[in-house]
């Protein structure tokens, strides 16, 4: 008789409890959305119709989290998941992934470094993907991480991304989700910043009937700057739950946080974002800002921000807006001959871009314009 012991991992993820109506970090979000009983993990995948190569990027080509193509010599797949952590109420996801994820892509890099990841997925089921990206010291790392439905199957892609900076590097990451509209995404994005160093994190999310997001940055090196960016276009039938944590953990540290959410029909948001400075962290410099255009009148956008402070000779602000495009913006179009649903678009395309220009990078500006306008082709 052979006996099977369950892994730590998978020990833990059976301990925990699936969010609950009564959580509070799941305050307006989709708690039933979150539980995942039942559901096993996708087969092989396919790959689909590969987008244009970025100019100087490596790029890396997985199918429901195996590599099928390029390489990368500041790249490494390791076994395993590298078991992320959830500070925002989805500690069952983080564990599932800690259980279940096979793989790990490992990025380090002492140099510059650019490189494109692309994320097939295919089938019904669960998938996982998981990226650490290492910046040594003086390093300068652009990564570009886009996640593509091939099919129209339910996947559940749980991923999660963390990103740690050594003293004097920068790394720029631009993520896009891009999934079919009856899949769902988790994903978990933590980063730690050292001394003098710069992490820029953006991502833009089209796709997907139902997405939670938790992005925790720990500021924890004075002089260290981090600039967290999202773009969201959901329309009928779309939920976006974005959950933030800018840590300040040292002196003269900055850290700026810009969502911009474009909601049409009857689609949801919810953002939830603390700043919290520790004590001694004198000179916080910190910002948090969700900007929320409501396309139409059915439409929900919930906003939470909030601040915790626990030291002196700071600057710190947060705020959250909900409007409408104002009727001055569309007589100013049509009056220059744009019918009236091409300047609401133009409006609320104007709008994403300003998140987007933040980036400082031509290519991915690039890029990430040209996914949000396809989804600005599709609505209405």
């Amino acid at each position: 008789m052979s006996v099977t012991f369950a892994s730590p991992a998978l020990e833990k993820f059976e301990e925990l409890d699936w969010p609950a109506r009564t959580d509070e970090n799941w305050r307006f979000g989709s708690w039933k959305e979150a539980n995942l009983s039942g559901l096993e993990t996708v087969g092989t995948g396919t790959t689909g119709d590969l987008p244009e190569p970025l100019t100087g990027f490596d790029r890396l080509v997985f199918a429901n989290g195996e590599l099928v193509s390029g390489s990368s010599d500041a790249a490494e797949l390791v076994e395993g998941s590298f078991g992320p952590t959830s500070r925002l109420g989805s500690s069952k996801h983080a564990a599932l992934h800690a259980a279940k994820s096979k793989h790990t892509l490992h990025v380090r890099s002492g140099s510059d470094l650019a490189l494109e990841v692309i994320f097939f997925v295919s089938g019904e089921g669960l998938c996982f993907s998981g990226i650490v990206i290492e910046a040594e010291a003086g390093a300068k790392i652009r990564i570009v991480n886009r996640f593509i439905s091939v099919d129209d199957s339910a996947a559940v892609v749980v991923s999660a991304t963390d990103v740690r900076t050594a003293e004097g590097s920068k790394v720029t990451c631009l993520v896009t989700q891009e999934l079919n509209r009856d899949s769902k995404l988790i994903r978990f994005s933590d980063s730690t910043l050292q001394a003098s160093s710069l992490a820029k994190l953006a991502v833009v999310h089209t796709g997907a009937k139902w997405v939670r997001e938790e992005t925790y940055s720990t500021v924890g090196g004075s002089d260290a700057k981090s600039e967290i960016l999202s773009v969201a276009l959901p329309d009928t039938g779309q939920e976006y739950d974005q959950r933030t944590f800018q840590h300040h953990g040292a002196r003269n540290t900055f850290s700026d946080l810009l969502f911009k959410n474009t909601l049409f029909g009857k689609a949801t948001t919810i953002f939830s974002g603390l700043i919290f400075v520790d004590e001694g962290a004198h000179g916080t410099d910190a910002y948090q800002t969700c900007r929320n255009l409501m396309m139409t009148d059915e439409c929900e956008a919930h906003s939470m921000p909030g601040l915790e402070i626990n030291a002196d000779d700071v600057k710190c602000s947060h705020g959250s807006t909900s409007s409408r495009v104002s009727d001055e913006e569309i007589f100013y179009l049509m009056a220059r001959g744009i019918s009236a649903k091409d300047a609401r678009g133009l409006v609320a395309q104007g709008f994403s871009i300003q998140a987007i220009e933040r980036l400082e990078d031509e290519q991915l500006e690039t890029l990430a314009i040209e996914v949000v306008s396809r989804k600005f082709s599709t609505v209405e």
